[in-house]
C-alpha cells in the first residue's frame, strides 16, 4: 500500500475512502470534517483534541469504555439500559443503577450535595469536614456518634420521639446543679433547666401558701425545701379536721381545748352515797327507810340494816361525809408524739 505525505499543504477530500491508515506526521496538525470544518480532530504535543462547533457529539455504542493508553484500565463505562461507572485504578468509585447513584469511598464536596431521596452511608461510615472527617459515625444499628459536643445554631431541635438512651444509669443521685431539658410551652423553644428549679416547682405545687409541713427537724422549710416565707404553727396543740355543722370547728386556725381539767361538783354524774349500819352509834338522822321517805329520829340501828343518810335543814352537818380529794387536775392528753409544723405564709 502506497503512502503519501503532504507537508504543510491544506488538501480538501470529498467523500474519501482510505484503505489502510490515515497520518497527519505534523504535530499539531488537524482532521477536518465537515464544510465548516465542524468537527476537528488535533494532536499537538501530548495533548489529543475532538472539537465539535456546532451541535452535539454522538459517540453510539451498545457499552462505551474509556481506557488508558495502553488499553490496561478502564476509566469510565457507558452500557446501554444499565450503569455508568466511573472508576479510579480500575476500581469503580460512582456507579449508577436503577436505584440511583452507589459511591464507593469517601466523598468530599466543595459545595451542597442535595438529594430528593435517601442518601445511604455504608455501617460504620462517617460524616464530617475537611478537618474533622469523622465528626458523625452512623453504626450499623444506626445509632449516631458525634466526636465533637453538637452545637445548635438559633431555632430549634425537634424532640419527638428522641429516645435518650446512654445504655446505662446516671449511676449517681441527681444532685441541685444537674440538667434537663425542657419546653418552655406551645411551639416554643427547648431549653435547659438544673434539678433545684425543678424541685421547687415541684414542692410549691405541693405546699401552696397556706399549707402545713410536718418534720421531725427544727429547720425551717424555707431552707430545707429552698423557696418559700414560712412560720411556726400550732406549737403545743393538736390538729383537728373542719366541720362546718359544729361552732366549734367550723373555722380554719380555731382554737379551743385544754391540756388539763379540774373537775367540779357539777361535772360529777347524779349518784347517792349508800352507807351500812353494823350497830348503834350513827347518832340522829339515820333512818332504817324503805320508802325513801322515812323520818328523823334518835334511833340507832338495829341489827344489820342499811340506812340512807338523809338531809335535815335543823342540824348544820346533815346529810354530809366528811370532806376527801385534793382536786388535782384531770390530763386530757391522748398518747402523743412531738413534731415541728410549719405553715407557708408566701
Amino acid at each position: 500500500m502506497a503512502t503519501f505525505t503532504y507537508e504543510s499543504i491544506k488538501y480538501r477530500f470529498k467523500n474519501p475512502t482510505v484503505d489502510g491508515n490515515l497520518e497527519l506526521l505534523d504535530d499539531g496538525a488537524s482532521l477536518k470534517i465537515a464544510a465548516d470544518d465542524d468537527l476537528v480532530l488535533t494532536h499537538s504535543g501530548s495533548v489529543g483534541d475532538i472539537t465539535c462547533s456546532t451541535g452535539a457529539l454522538d459517540i453510539n455504542a451498545g457499552t462505551l469504555n474509556i481506557k488508558d493508553e495502553a488499553s490496561s484500565e478502564t476509566m469510565a463505562s457507558f452500557v446501554s439500559d444499565g450503569a455508568v461507572t466511573l472508576n479510579h485504578d480500575n476500581a469503580a468509585r460512582l456507579a449508577t443503577s436503577s436505584a440511583g447513584v452507589s459511591i464507593t469511598g469517601t466523598t468530599t464536596s466543595s459545595g451542597t450535595i442535595t438529594s430528593s431521596a435517601n442518601l445511604v452511608i455504608a455501617d460504620g461510615g462517617t460524616i464530617g469536614s475537611a478537618s474533622d472527617t469523622d465528626a458523625i459515625t452512623i453504626a450499623a444499628g444506626g445509632g449516631v456518634t458525634f466526636s465533637q459536643t453538637p452545637v445548635f445554631n438559633a431555632g430549634s431541635l425537634p424532640l419527638t420521639g428522641l429516645d435518650i438512651d446512654g445504655g446505662t444509669d446516671i449511676g449517681a443521685a441527681l444532685v441541685d446543679a444537674d440538667l434537663m431539658i425542657v419546653d418552655d410551652g406551645a411551639g416554643g423553644t427547648n431549653r435547659k433547666s438544673t434539678m433545684s428549679r425543678m424541685k421547687t416547682y415541684i414542692l410549691s405545687s405541693v405546699y401552696p401558701v397556706g399549707s402545713i409541713f410536718i418534720s421531725t427537724s427544727s429547720t425551717s422549710p424555707a431552707t430545707s425545701l429552698g423557696f418559700g416565707s414560712w412560720s411556726r404553727f400550732g406549737e403545743g396543740k393538736m390538729l383537728v379536721s373542719q366541720n362546718s355543722s359544729d361552732s366549734d370547728f367550723d373555722t380554719a386556725e380555731e382554737t379551743g381545748g385544754a391540756k388539763t381539767h379540774t373537775l367540779s361538783e357539777a361535772n360529777l354524774a347524779a349518784h347517792t352515797h349508800l352507807t351500812m349500819n353494823t350497830g348503834n352509834g350513827f347518832g340522829t338522822n339515820l333512818e332504817n327507810n324503805t320508802t325513801g321517805t322515812g323520818t328523823t329520829n334518835s334511833r340507832g340501828g338495829l341489827g344489820n340494816n342499811d340506812y340512807i343518810m338523809q338531809s335535815v335543814s335543823s342540824a348544820a352537818n346533815a346529810g354530809k361525809t366528811s370532806s376527801t380529794g385534793s382536786g388535782t387536775a384531770v390530763t386530757h392528753m391522748n398518747p402523743y408524739i412531738v413534731t415541728y409544723m410549719w405553715k407557708r405564709t408566701s
